[in-house]
Order: C-alpha cells, then sequence, then structure tokens
C-alpha cells in the first residue's frame, strides 16, 4: 500500500462544509484498522463516488502532542474498496521514517462533493488482564476473551463513516451506530458486545453484524435503554421499527 503523507497544504478552494449534515444511509462505508505492524492506520472506502477526490485530515494524540496526517485518495484509481495506509509518523526526504510513539487516538475529517464528515477513534493496546474496551463516546462496549489477541495488540474502536446496506430490512430504521473495532490480527473465539440506545421508546431493537458481505441478524438482549448480544464480527448497527 502507499503511504501518502503530503507537505503542506494550501487550503485556499476548501470551502468551510458544515460536518456530518449528510444522512447516515447516504455515508460512505468508510473504517479506520491497524495494518500488521499497528504503525499505520489502513482506511478502506466503499460506496463512495467513483470519481473525484476525497481528502482527509487526521489528527491524533502522541505521547501528550497532537500529530497529523493529510492526503487526497483519488476515488476513481480503483475498485472500491479503497484501501490506503495513512503512516502514524513521519517521514524524511530521505526516506527515513519516524515512528510516533504513545498514540492514544484522534479524529478524521474526510472531504468529498461537498461534503465533509468527522469521527473519532480510539488507539487502544489488548489487554489480557482487563479485555474490555469501548468507542470514544462510550455506545460500544466490547469485551473479549484474555487469549482473543496477543497482550499489546492495537484496537482501532471508532463509529464508522456510513455502512453497507446489504441485509438490512427494507426501511429499517438504524438507531445506534454504526460502530466497528479493527483489531491488528483476526480475533480468537466471540465478543460480547453492548450498544447503547437513545434514551426512549424502542420497538424491537434488534443488532446487526457486518460478516464482510452482509448483516447479520444477532440474538439481542435488551436492558435499560441498552442492547447486548455475542459477536463473531466487528461492525454493528442496532435497528428498531
Amino acid at each position: 500500500t502507499t503511504l501518502f503523507r503530503s507537505p503542506t497544504v494550501v487550503e485556499e478552494n476548501i470551502p468551510d462544509l458544515p460536518i456530518n449534515v449528510l444522512p447516515l444511509s447516504q455515508r460512505p462505508f468508510i473504517t479506520l484498522s491497524p495494518d500488521s505492524t499497528g504503525r499505520s492506520l489502513d482506511i478502506s472506502i466503499a460506496g463512495a463516488p467513483s470519481s473525484g477526490n476525497m481528502e482527509y485530515e487526521m489528527i491524533y494524540n502522541a505521547s501528550g502532542k497532537q500529530e497529523g496526517a493529510l492526503g487526497s485518495i483519488f476515488l476513481g484509481s480503483e475498485k472500491q474498496p479503497i484501501i490506503k495506509s495513512i503512516l502514524l509518523g513521519s517521514k524524511s526526504g530521505g526516506g527515513k521514517i519516524t515512528y510516533h510513539e504513545g498514540v492514544t487516538g484522534g479524529a478524521i475529517t474526510l472531504t468529498y462533493d461537498n461534503n465533509r464528515l468527522k469521527e473519532s477513534w480510539n488507539y487502544l493496546h489488548f489487554d489480557p488482564l482487563d479485555p474490555t474496551f469501548s468507542t470514544t463516546d462510550g455506545k460500544l462496549n466490547v469485551t473479549l476473551t484474555k487469549t482473543s489477541l496477543k497482550k499489546d495488540e492495537v484496537i482501532i474502536s471508532m463509529k464508522t463513516f456510513g455502512y453497507e446496506k446489504a441485509g438490512l430490512p427494507e426501511g429499517a430504521k438504524v438507531v445506534a451506530g454504526p460502530y466497528g473495532y479493527f483489531p491488528q490480527t483476526k480475533i480468537k473465539g466471540t465478543a460480547g458486545v453492548v450498544l447503547k440506545l437513545p434514551a426512549g421508546e424502542y420497538t424491537n431493537p434488534t443488532i446487526y453484524e457486518w460478516n464482510g458481505s452482509t448483516w447479520k441478524k444477532l440474538a439481542t438482549k435488551l436492558e435499560k435503554d441498552a442492547v447486548s448480544s455475542t459477536a463473531t464480527a466487528n461492525v454493528f448497527v442496532v435497528t428498531a421499527e
């Protein structure tokens, strides 16, 4: 994968667009996941327009300092999903790479076709003694088993940008999500997931997990404005009637 790391970008032609105005159902399905080393994040883009550019700006915390990565992805360059690597570090003119240490998470803003979308992400290290973690807003909680991953393997948790539609009931109302967690290697076994719902009346809230090609309905338990289930996949939505 190509490392996108551009020098200072002069943002003269980018209008000041409002953020996250595009309805959830119309957003492309975009995720961030650690590469095999955990030192770069792979951005995966599906369901976006097949022409034009998508600009990204990533700001993240590393050892208490703010770092950033900027780049542009040509959406017509290849068949979607397009996967590009974003280095959590810097590259000198001579090609020497310096990785940023102590990364804890950040936010990424995407701009394309007069749309601007922004989501936050957590950068976590797996701890077998405490294998529970959440998204930055605390609305997805995941509990793995202590043998799910090796100690210190990287996990990204985030609200994903948009979602695929295959397998969801016609006219399904998404009331929570899409949320996902993306481990450095595939987990062993299953995960316990809890998703918080906006307070209120629910008719038949149901968790669906994305298996890579379609949404699969999970046996869902509702308790105090939260739904839980056992999952084998790692991206989720909750629908209600």
